[in-house]
């Protein structure tokens, strides 16, 4: 019985399991413009590079916002307006001076050339009157080591008397 057809399935099936994945996606206003910013979290384990878009869908077709899928096709709407960061894990979407006519549902889609896996595409509704300010980095995180809080705040017990070293 020739056992190769079964292995090659389960191990395309292995792969496409821990591919690149979208795992979350957020939207916040930041900066004084304001500022929307969407951050597109994905999960991948090749080094492959990364190709994604942005699209927004009002009433009517979707548009482009800013894209490496498909270069050529962009919304004339967005272009000096948008702009993109992009790391390892993260891709985030900056759109300056969002108003009322920039409310809509927002698509966030990733292709990685050479996994296994199609595009991955994530959504979130975006209102104005319901979005929160981004948040900054905190020291206060629950996830920050003590002993590196106490290690950065010695300069402030020092300087306030708190402290002699």
């Amino acid at each position: 019985m020739n056992y190769l057809l079964p292995i090659t399935i389960m191990l395309a099936v292995l792969h496409t399991g821990y591919c690149q994945k979208i795992t979350h996606l957020t939207a916040c206003l930041s900066g004084p413009g304001p500022q929307l910013r969407i951050d597109c979290r994905y999960q991948n384990i090749t080094n492959n590079p990364l190709r994604y878009e942005f699209r927004i869908k009002q009433d009517r077709e979707p548009q482009s916002i800013i894209s490496t899928i498909n270069v050529n096709f962009f919304s004339e709407r967005y272009h000096n307006r948008a702009s993109s960061v992009i790391s390892r894990g993260l891709v985030q979407l900056y759109l300056e001076r969002f108003n009322a006519s920039d409310v809509g549902l927002y698509t966030c889609a990733l292709n990685i050339p050479g996994d296994l896996t199609l595009n991955q595409t994530a959504s979130i509704k975006v209102q104005k009157d319901k979005l929160e300010r981004c948040g900054g980095v905190s020291t206060l995180n629950l996830s920050t080591s003590w002993p590196l809080l106490l290690l950065l705040s010695l300069p402030l017990l020092q300087a306030g008397g708190f402290l002699y070293l």
